[in-house]
């Protein structure tokens, strides 16, 4: 079985690590290099993931989720567009996306003369090798071929170039040439809300209608995964590191074609300490000190879902109760109880029925197996005391078989200095929607990676009546640092997605919500800017220093205090934007 064939099978886990130690202790086995930092590695296991201590806890990939449940005027970019001297469309820039895939015939992405602007496609749901079925042009017979090809670098997956791209948008029915298509429609939303045409009857524009568009499609993440983390049956899940490859691959991109580029990541996860420690996290927060990238993040839709608890134990009491109500019809799920260094937690557990398991004291890698006598849950617990990375306390409750009703997990300081912790059950698309803290914390809901540090975090908001969405992810994070930055339109959107019947390439016009959104209205925004930067002959900017002019031409409402945990800095206002750059000297 060669390297592409144990990335897509399911009898190979997929393992993130250090790049250096995988590269010396793995030298026969499958590797695929995620930066200079990570890589991923694919061993071929009997028992999965279920030796779970084994690993350390960013080494199991993390599954992440979608983040969508008159804008542009709002966002200032209308009156940045028709500005006579700025004069800006998105030309020149590419806006790269790491999702669901794209429909890239849809008129909402063509050119006048019938070209596409999507300029590449790395598709990791068709394997290298596939065939293509493009008609045969003279002129571009020495490029076309009748094979697909992996990115160059990537071990898997097929890339799809613009010459291939333009022969299909040809032809009668392009998926016919090239199959790549966005069964969801995820992916086309956003494209279209960044980047997408401007109709002729000015009823409809991307933010940036002229910029070059990018699409990673993500393979679905493997049945092991879901099994290990026990998500819905129907959730659409992706792992995370066929993002961070994803991601790579458009830096990549980028660089080959010597363009600033923008990358709008609508996907999310409640894993993690919510500070920013993820190894996807991670690399963004490396990516977005360079020059030429800005990276995008929604703070997703997790606020009012029940799903984090912030718990404060005094050194008198001694411990707290934190109570789950567990909807019928679920599996199971991971609770990860996190609290910063030096401090340490135990837990005791109290089933719906009153059977309790009483408290397990901390004893580091070991996965203590919990049984209850009247029902047929059971519960891994481990303890991690210093988290690879971060040096933070992780005790990590898995529950399987789960009893519906109301559990009490009873959680015990053993070392206090606060006596403050935090609890996250899984985001809402992976769980039943009544399972929920029946005490839960309105605060620190953003998802992962909008808590990596140089990411722009976007929150979502009505523009209609200025009011936030009701599901907007909010901050800060755990070490304090201010997300989200800015809140965009995300609320009754207007955009593009895929036709119902899977034929032709024609899309369908809907409205959305959610977080994933509000950062493609970012995403837009940002390669305006960009454009500018470039056709100034001013140097190309970070992330970071896009996110602070954005900042200081955010819209403030005189009656919020700044920043905040809903709104950030304030709502985003590309005009504000140039306004501010005035008085300011490159």
């Amino acid at each position: 079985m060669n390297c592409q064939d144990q990335i897509y099978s399911e009898e190979y886990c997929d393992f993130i690590g250090n790049r250096s130690l995988i590269e010396s202790k793995y030298t026969l086995d499958c590797k695929q290099p995620l930066g200079a930092m990570f890589a991923s590695l694919y061993l071929k296991l009997s028992n999965g993931y279920e030796d779970g201590t084994v690993y350390g806890y960013y080494n199991i990939p993390k599954l992440f989720g979608l983040q969508d449940t008159g804008s542009m005027e709002s966002s200032g970019i209308l009156q940045v567009r028709e500005n006579s001297d700025l004069k800006l469309d998105g030309s020149s820039v590419l806006i790269g996306f790491v999702d669901t895939g794209i429909d890239y015939a849809g008129s909402i992405f063509l050119k006048q003369d019938g070209t596409t602007r999507v300029t590449a496609i790395w598709d990791q749901t068709i394997p290298a090798g596939s065939p293509i079925r493009l008609p045969v042009q003279p002129e571009l017979s020495e490029t076309l071929e009748n094979i697909t090809r992996t990115p160059e670098g990537f071990l898997y997956g097929s890339e799809f170039t613009h010459e291939q791209l333009n022969a299909a948008v040809k032809m009668e029915d392009a998926y016919e040439g090239i199959s790549s298509r966005d069964e969801i429609g995820h992916g086309t939303f956003l494209a279209s809300i960044a980047a997408g045409n401007e109709l002729p009857d000015g009823s409809f524009t991307g933010a940036a209608p002229k910029a070059d568009i990018a699409m990673v499609k993500l393979k679905p993440a493997k049945n092991r995964l879901r099994a290990y983390y026990q998500i819905k049956e129907d959730a659409v899940a992706y792992q995370e590191n066929d993002i961070m490859a994803g991601v790579l691959y458009l830096v990549s991109l980028a660089k080959k074609r010597q363009q600033p580029l923008v990358i709008c990541l609508g996907l999310g996860t409640n894993a993690g300490s919510h500070r920013g420690g993820l190894p996807l996290a991670r690399m963004l927060e490396g990516l977005g000190s360079s020059v030429g990238i800005t990276i995008v993040a929604g703070t997703g839709n997790e606020t009012a879902r029940g799903h984090h608890f912030e718990g404060q134990i005094s050194s008198e009491s001694g411990y707290e109760d934190v109570e789950i109500r567990v909807a019928e019809g679920e599996n199971g799920f991971f609770l990860e109880l996190w609290a910063n260094e030096p401090e340490t937690y135990s837990v005791a557990i109290r089933s719906p029925n009153g059977e309790v398991i009483p408290r397990i004291y901390v004893r580091p890698g070991r996965i203590e197996i919990l049984n209850f006598a009247l029902t047929q849950t059971r519960v891994e617990l481990s303890y991690r005391l210093s988290v690879t990375g971060t040096g933070e306390f992780l005790a990590l409750l898995r529950f399987i078989n789960i009893t519906p009703g109301v559990w009490t997990v009873r959680v015990y300081n053993d070392l206090f200095i606060t006596g403050r912790y935090h609890m996250w059950l899984p985001i809402e698309s992976f769980l039943r929607q009544d399972t929920v803290f029946l005490r839960p914390s309105e605060f620190i809901t953003l998802t992962s990676p909008s808590d990596a540090a140089n990411v722009i975090s976007v929150s979502n908001y009505n523009h209609q009546n200025n009011s936030i969405y009701l599901y907007s992810g909010r901050g800060y994070t755990t070490d304090g640092r201010i997300c989200p930055d800015l809140a965009a339109p995300g609320v009754g959107i207007e955009g593009f997605t895929s036709s119902l019947s899977g034929v032709g390439n024609e899309l369908r016009r809907v409205q959305r919500s959610g977080s994933s959104v509000a950062a493609a209205h970012m995403a837009g925004a940002a390669a305006l800017f960009c454009q500018w930067t470039r056709e100034s002959g001013i140097r190309y900017f970070s992330s970071t220093d896009v996110r602070t002019y954005f900042i200081r031409g955010a819209k403030r409402d005189s009656s919020r205090t700044y920043p905040n945990r809903e709104w950030g800095f304030g709502t985003l206002d590309l005009y504000g934007v140039f306004k501010n750059l005035q008085t300011q000297i490159f």
